[in-house]
């Protein structure tokens, strides 16, 4: 009896602690980009966990993605990805030089979006205008401004 005690409290705990892993899984995130203008380049996306380094610094950023564009729409997906609070900044590189080209008042030449699909007229886009909670599979769009 005391064996048969011991292994239901055993497939008990061994339950839960799977059930408590499943919750507490890693999970992707998934942005659909809208608004492409062209299919040349590819739109580059940078995954950021914290202020540091937002939105222009993808060596900062947590995880990056890259995709094609095609028929003015880009689908990016950053897999296990933990639950949290996140931001994504975005540009479509036209050019394929891996940088957002900007002109001589800096001022952005290619394509460019962040989550929440931020737009400030006389700056960029802030981390806190910009962050999202990540909890399970989380779908986003977000649109390009040329």
């Amino acid at each position: 009896m005391t064996n048969f005690i011991l292994i239901s409290i055993g497939f008990l705990l061994a339950n839960h602690g799977h059930e408590t892993l499943q919750l507490h899984a890693d999970a992707s995130v998934k942005v659909k980009v809208t608004g492409v203008s062209a299919e040349k380049g590819e739109v580059l996306a940078a995954l950021f966990a914290s202020s540091q380094g937002f939105p222009n610094d993808a060596s900062a950023a947590y995880k990056v993605a890259r995709a094609s564009a095609a028929n003015g729409t880009a689908m990016l997906e950053f897999s296990d990805v933990p639950r949290g609070t996140y931001a994504i900044a975005l540009f479509h590189d036209t050019n394929n030089d891996g940088v957002l080209n900007t002109n001589r008042l800096g001022i952005p030449k290619e394509g460019y979006g962040v989550s929440k699909n931020v737009k400030n007229l006389f700056s960029g886009p802030s981390y806190k205008q910009s962050v999202f909670q990540h909890t399970t599979e989380t779908s986003l769009t977000i649109i390009i401004r040329y």
